[in-house]
């Protein structure tokens, strides 16, 4: 008699348990794309750009967080393209590039990298306000052209180098495509 009870008790247990977890709904989560604003604009066609956000309850502070950001998100990508293309060009002229000739050209391309950064131009800037905390949000798109860092480039080497500046040039605009392909 006392195993029937137990069984009894423990299959009501099991019943009571089972019928809890059924009991409870899963609440379906809507899934939703949320795209950014300014997020079309693309690194692509010699064009480097770099994208930000800033977010405050003072326009102007939210305006600078949103330039800052962008500045550094364009000063990376245009250091990977830099990098990147110099290790193209270096690799197709290993025969023909000594090693002083290179360090030159990586010491003079990051100064040429700051310099060109001063000239970056605003190509997007939107901003949207939450009324209900008061914050403001802002986008902002940097553009530099990838011409532009070429000429400062050459303008840092001067006359001491003896690039190949066609296949500097075709290595250095096919990067930025690419890189603005991978960031899609």
């Amino acid at each position: 008699m006392k195993q029937i009870i137990r069984f009894a008790v423990i299959g009501i247990l099991l019943l009571s348990l089972a019928s809890c977890g059924a009991s409870r709904k899963r609440e379906a989560s809507p899934i939703t794309t949320y795209i950014m604003p300014g997020s079309e604009y693309l690194s692509g066609n010699g064009l480097i750009r770099g994208w930000g956000t800033g977010t405050s309850d003072s326009e102007s502070a939210a305006r600078k967080k949103a330039r800052i950001e962008a500045s550094t998100e364009l000063a990376s990508i245009l250091s990977q393209t830099v990098n990147s293309a110099i290790e193209q060009y270096t690799t197709a002229l290993s025969e023909g590039i000594s090693a002083e000739s290179k360090s030159l050209l990586i010491e003079k391309s990051s100064i040429a990298v700051e310099q060109t950064l001063v000239g970056a131009t605003i190509i997007y800037d939107r901003f949207r306000k939450d009324d209900s905390t008061g914050q403001y949000t802002f986008y902002i798109v940097l553009e530099l052209k990838g011409k532009e860092y070429l000429n400062e480039l050459y303008k840092e080497l001067g006359t001491q180098s003896d690039l190949d500046k066609d296949l500097l040039e075709r290595i250095f605009l096919k990067t930025i495509d690419e890189s603005g392909k991978l960031q899609k």
